[in-house]
């Protein structure tokens, strides 16, 4: 109940938190309080994280280009008939609550108030701000290429027409700020347990997420750019990512109708179940004899994990209705969390880096063991200790044969273990390393999964000058054209 009185405060903070007293001055603008509060502006830049996981039941695009869901009702999405991405929310509610954190902490005539100070000490305020505005900064780039940066929530000094920045341009600067961020942590300092709804008030886990965040921008320079890559890896890496589950970036639904699960209001209040594991990831789990085949998905009435074949035609559906489904673990209550980035993602990222020579080499087949070990270890009421060593044995996925094999099997991995996590970042490895072979159904007008997603209008449309400067220096806006990092060729 105390989360859930939280969560209802930080969206009246959205539009205000000043009042309206007695009337006396209506020259006040509600919506711009005088004094906003960091704390519930902070918990609302938290509410949206975990839409680069799952984003909704409408059209859960970030599971479904990494293929790992597949329609069961009707096929609108899987298709990729939908491509443009509406970045408003981002900008207007999320990155502009923690533009105003970082200027209240700064301010000197704000820095020492109370509305301020209840959050956490100043630095620690900045630096967290810092970090979670780099992750959402860094998914909206990875998705779209060029977008409004440098000069972006900038409307209260004039500018309502923002440049798009190059994504070579906003990643530098990301690294710059993240590294920033990274110094400005206070370990001693104190940061609100309560209002952070991530990671509870505890600077150590932010300072890893920081670090891993860098880390995963940086091997995707690994093409374009490596050996800025390795020079902006190897200083994150140094700094200590995320090692153990503890530390993973989870967020934690409410049983509350306007923060619930969205597979739960889908599957239990909709009873609707749209959506099920793809035959594609079901397919390569059972190859594998992988564990995780138990913890993803329930076996239809037959006892067999039939997945449903991604973007089949709407008259084939009727076939496939008994089904896999998802296991319970992703719906089964309204408060069902979900885990974003992992630890296993970010030692896998490790392992690829030490193969490139980027850290210890000699650490790599390292890295990958606790990589699978720690995504084993995210199920572990299913999967046994005693699960690993056959598992590993198998010629498939032992660490064997060339880098570039390696690399590969490093990728699969990395697949294996995002399901219903960070569906952009499996994305983004499926551009760069074309690991897994994955292709649209038979319901697409494409030959390809999209390279990017198409600009929203609405996003462009009072902007038109830079948004047709930005077309002109990246590529026709189209899902051909690919980002600044992905130069592989994945056809």
């Amino acid at each position: 109940m105390k989360k859930i009185k939280l969560l209802a405060w930080a969206f009246a903070a959205l539009v205000g938190m000043s009042g309206c007293g007695d009337f006396g001055d209506l020259t006040v603008d509600p919506n711009n309080p005088s004094s906003p509060e960091t704390r519930f502006l902070f918990t609302r830049a938290c509410m949206d994280v975990y839409t680069f996981a799952y984003n909704d039941n409408y059209n859960p695009w970030t599971q479904l280009f990494p293929q790992y869901l597949s329609e069961r009702q009707n096929i609108q999405y899987s298709n990729f008939a939908l491509q443009d991405f509406d970045t408003r929310a981002y900008y207007y509610r999320i990155l502009q609550n923690l533009k105003e954190i970082i200027t209240l902490n700064t301010d000197e005539a704000t820095m020492n108030e109370s509305y301020v100070l209840q959050l956490g000490s100043n630095n620690n305020q900045i630096a967290v701000a810092r970090t979670l505005r780099a992750y959402y900064f860094m998914h909206l780039t990875d998705v779209l290429g060029m977008i409004p940066y440098s000069e972006a929530l900038l409307g209260e000094e004039g500018n309502f027409t923002p440049k798009y920045d190059t994504q070579e341009e906003i990643y530098t600067d990301l690294d710059k700020e993240l590294t920033e961020a990274y110094a400005q942590f206070e370990d001693g300092g104190d940061f609100n347990t309560t209002y952070d709804i991530l990671y509870g008030g505890d600077i150590a886990k932010w300072k890893k997420l920081n670090a891993s965040l860098r880390m995963m921008m940086a091997i995707k320079l690994s093409d374009v750019a490596p050996q800025t890559g390795q020079e902006r890896f190897a200083r994150a890496y140094a700094d200590g990512g995320m090692t153990d589950n503890e530390d993973a970036l989870v967020y934690n639904f409410v049983n509350e109708e306007t923060n619930q699960n969205p597979l739960y209001d889908n599957m239990i209040v909709g009873a609707r179940r749209d959506f099920a594991p793809s035959k594609t990831i079901l397919d390569q789990l059972i190859a594998y004899n992988d564990p995780r085949l138990e913890a993803y998905a329930d076996p239809n009435s037959e006892g067999q994990y039939e997945g449903v074949p991604f973007g089949i035609l709407q008259s084939d559906i009727s076939n496939y209705q008994d089904c896999a489904v998802f296991d319970p673990r992703y719906y089964e209550a309204q408060n069902t969390p979900i885990t974003i980035i992992s630890p296993s993602h970010i030692l896998l990222i490790q392992a690829e880096a030490a193969v490139r020579g980027w850290i210890d080499a000699s650490q790599a087949e390292n890295f990958y063991r606790q990589g699978i070990q720690a995504s084993f270890g995210q199920y572990s009421d299913v999967i046994d200790d005693s699960d690993f060593a056959p598992y590993y044995a198998q010629p498939e996925i032992a660490f064997t044969g060339s880098d570039q094999e390696k690399i590969e099997k490093i990728a699969m991995q990395r697949w294996l273990a995002n399901f219903m996590q960070d569906g952009v970042e499996a994305w983004s490895d499926w551009r760069r390393l074309n690991v897994p072979k994955i292709y649209p159904g038979v319901s697409a007008s494409i030959s390809h999964i999209p390279y990017r997603r198409i600009y929203y209008p609405d996003d462009y449309s009072t902007n038109m000058a830079n948004y047709e400067a930005a077309i002109a220096a990246q590529g026709a806006d189209s899902f051909e054209t690919r980002v600044w990092w992905d130069v592989a060729d994945n056809d």
